[in-house]
């Protein structure tokens, strides 16, 4: 890697769009602690910040130093069907010189160089990264003409689409600046917009910006599936039949564990989130020349793009919340249900075991009764030849059930 040269040439270069100064974006993934520190002595970070690189954080966060910014922001990790990891350059200054990564045969942690130059189209190819599986974690180090971008390799889908976005900005402003002027100075407006929108390609702040979008449009799907979930639980929860409670608990559990993570990823956010806004408000308040007027109206448009930025993440907690708390009504639902066809269960347990009682209480005294009459011994009326005594026995026995019948009728158990 030829960074010495890099830096050197953005910082003694040409100005880039709209005469301000030349910036690059150093993008690295699965650096070494040796690289780091290197990485840290080239660049000036405060050893904190290398620290912090080399060990993961626990929650978002920003902290300013004197003469840079550094934000750790969490994502949804995502798994890569292959070994190989990420590295690239991206380099907005006006210079021939360009970032090169070790090749992947000598590294197995490094992938094939990724170089895009002003103006190109040209992507890195995501289409191997899926499966959100845990958190990961972006760390952006934000300088007056540069950023540096730290990860473990798994945001390739990040860094492509703030490329994306770059190179659509360079193609939109270029093709602007390329329309013939209007008449009468009507189009000074125009013009104005035009350098402000190429000026963001070449202002660091705006990079930051765009990869912080850029990882919360990536809870909008995780978001979404969660509350079709939740609302399909909500909804066949009392409808699901005694086989499928098991299957409920599962999901509910299952949502519950994504809910929290979702919550857990954004919750930070929106104090990150407004720390940089007043940072670049409180920058861009005390300029004074031309160049930092410029630079101050980059920065309050970046300021605005944040704030849309915070909205969603409110979005998302509000989302978090709404979820969690349809589920927690789910649940509660899911419980009566359950109390429900536990006292219908009981209460045909009693009605049957009231029926076999009644049963016993005919049945055993007949019994006792047709014992007697038929044991070995002397009985009366068992020298009759006639069946007198046969159906004076039965009557009796009838009256009895009858009698014990309207018994069990009149107390309302049958």
């Amino acid at each position: 890697m030829n960074l010495e040269k890099l830096v050197d040439a953005v910082q003694t270069g040409p100005a880039g769009n709209n005469g301000q100064e030349s910036c690059f974006w150093l993008d690295v993934s699965n650096a070494t602690m040796h690289e780091l520190d290197s990485l840290g002595d080239m660049f000036g970070l405060h050893p904190l910040t290398v620290e912090d690189i080399e060990q993961k954080c626990s929650r978002d966060k920003i902290d300013a130093f004197d003469d840079y910014l550094f934000i750790v922001y969490h994502t949804p990790a995502q798994r890569r069907r292959n070994n190989w990891q990420h590295y690239y350059s991206y380099c907005r200054a006006n210079s021939s010189i360009r970032p090169t990564a070790r090749d992947k045969s000598s590294t197995q942690n490094m992938t094939p160089n990724y170089t895009h130059p002003a103006g190109s189209n040209s992507t890195l190819d995501t289409s191997d990264s899926e499966d959100h599986v845990g958190d990961d974690q972006i760390l952006i180090v934000l300088k007056r003409n540069f950023v540096l971008t730290f990860h473990s390799g798994s945001q390739h889908d990040v860094i492509a689409g703030v490329l994306r976005r770059l190179s659509a900005i360079s193609a939109v402003s270029a093709q602007e600046r390329n329309l013939p002027k209007p008449e009468y100075g009507a189009g000074s407006e125009t013009g104005r917009d035009t350098d402000l929108l190429a000026g963001l390609v070449d202002y660091p702040a705006y990079i930051a910006y765009a990869i912080l979008d850029q990882i919360t449009d990536q809870l909008a799907p995780k978001i979404a599936t969660i509350e079709a979930k939740v609302d399909a639980i909500d909804e066949l929860v009392l409808l699901l039949s005694h086989a499928e409670h098991e299957s409920v608990l599962q999901q509910m559990g299952e949502q519950r564990r994504q809910i929290l993570h979702t919550w857990q990823l954004t919750q930070p956010k929106p104090d990150v989130l407004a720390t940089l806004a007043r940072t670049l408000s409180g920058n861009s308040s005390s300029s004074a020349s031309s160049t930092s007027l410029a630079r101050a109206a980059l920065a309050a448009e970046v300021v605005q793009y944040l704030s849309d930025v915070q909205e969603h993440v409110l979005s998302a907690i509000d989302a978090c919340v709404r979820a969690e708390a349809v589920l927690s009504r789910s649940h509660s639902n899911y419980l009566a249900k359950i109390s429900l066809e536990l006292s219908r269960a009981t209460f045909d347990s009693n009605s049957t075991t009231e029926r076999w009682t009644m049963l016993g209480t005919i049945v055993v005294p007949i019994n006792i009764v047709t014992s007697f009459l038929g044991v070995n011994l002397k009985v009366p009326g068992q020298d009759r030849d006639d069946t007198l005594n046969f159906f004076v026995v039965l009557a009796c026995m009838l009256i009895y059930t009858a009698v014990t019948l309207a018994f069990w009728r009149w107390r309302r158990i049958v």
